[in-house]
């Protein structure tokens, strides 16, 4: 560790909580349950929010059917109002306040794919485990800071344009937890790369940035066309101007996408995991009533928040990409391999 950087980090009494947490764990004081028979892939990040968690784990969740697996996804199912262990449903009158928004985006995108919500991810497994005793593979969404479970592989996800190597702990950057946690991810998916990458190198090739050996893939985000929000005979216009709604962590490249693609007219930027209040769907309605050749557009994780609404509406699907087919196919061999 150079001085700028104990300086930086160091220091912070953040910063200390964190290394004697992760000297507890690392040095088996604090014992972490390994499932030895069981692939565990954990996504997970080292900052707050806005690197493509979701994302990532909607692409190993095709991955895996693709390859005959089955897979299940374990969420801690952030701002639900529940507790304790269940599956998400996606017919259940109360949606994202029993699941959280995320679990039921991917319940939606997968119907028949088992999604499940625990803050305890040991007992989560467990549960998991006795109920789907055939042949499992288990995602943990978000669970790079869950120490007490001890997952096959980890997947790091860190933005392009504000890798967690130069960034800081809270409150002085976006970090909450520390860089040299990144030494036990099995790879590293920089996301939100530059569309085309130039130059793009091996993601085996040593990065200059990192003390590690973990293969550095740099991934983009791909926007598909707009698919409705409810079911409904009307079609989209790309001609008409656009209300883009959204409460997510970094709204900006999907906001440069619709202005570049479309007429965006207006922009309604709530907070991460916004819970839209009646007063927020009636400035909707009203918006979409006094201009009545706007049209709606939103992401899949605010449909979920929006889909008792009954406001109509497109969603934009977001999917994560590799930049060539070399990359994609040794990220599967990375994760596929026991």
């Amino acid at each position: 560790m150079g001085i700028k950087t104990f300086l930086r980090i160091g220091l912070s009494p953040y910063a200390w909580v964190l290394g004697v947490r992760h000297f507890l764990y690392n040095t088996g004081i604090i014992p972490s349950r390994e499932f030895s028979d069981v692939p565990i892939v954990c996504v997970g990040n080292l900052a707050v929010g806005g690197t493509g968690k979701t994302p990532m784990t909607e692409y190993l969740v095709e991955l895996l059917l693709q390859k005959g697996k089955h897979p299940m996804v374990l969420s801690r199912g952030y701002g639900r109002k529940t507790k304790g262990f269940h599956y998400v449903l996606k017919d259940e009158a109360g949606d994202h306040l029993l699941w959280g928004d995320e679990p039921l985006q991917i319940k939606y995108r997968f119907p028949n794919v088992v999604v499940a919500v625990c803050e305890d991810r040991v007992a989560g497994v467990e549960r998991l485990l006795a109920d789907y005793p055939e042949d499992p593979w288990i995602i943990l969404d978000d669970a790079m800071q869950h120490r007490r479970i001890k997952p096959s592989k980890t997947i790091l996800m860190s933005k392009y344009n504000r890798p967690y190597w130069k960034d800081r702990l809270l409150p002085l950057g976006r970090l909450r937890d520390l860089p040299s946690a990144a030494h036990r991810a099995h790879c590293i998916v920089l996301t939100h790369c530059p569309s085309p990458l130039i130059p793009h190198s091996s993601p085996f090739t040593p990065y200059p940035s990192l003390n590690t050996s973990a293969p550095v893939f740099h991934t983009y985000m791909s926007y598909g066309e707009p698919e409705l929000l409810h079911n409904s005979s009307q079609q989209f216009c790309k001609k008409s101007p656009v209300l883009l709604v959204t409460g997510i962590a970094d709204a900006e490249p999907l906001r440069q996408y619709v202005q570049t693609h479309y007429t965006l007219e207006r922009h309604l930027n709530y907070p991460d995991h916004h819970v839209f209040s009646g007063r927020d769907l009636e400035k909707i309605k009203q918006l979409l009533q006094e201009n009545p050749s706007w049209q709606l557009v939103t992401t899949a994780k605010d449909a979920v928040r929006l889909m008792h609404s009954n406001i109509p509406g497109w969603i934009i699907p977001i999917e994560i990409q590799f930049f060539s087919e070399e990359d994609a196919t040794a990220f599967s061999q990375l994760i596929l391999e026991r």
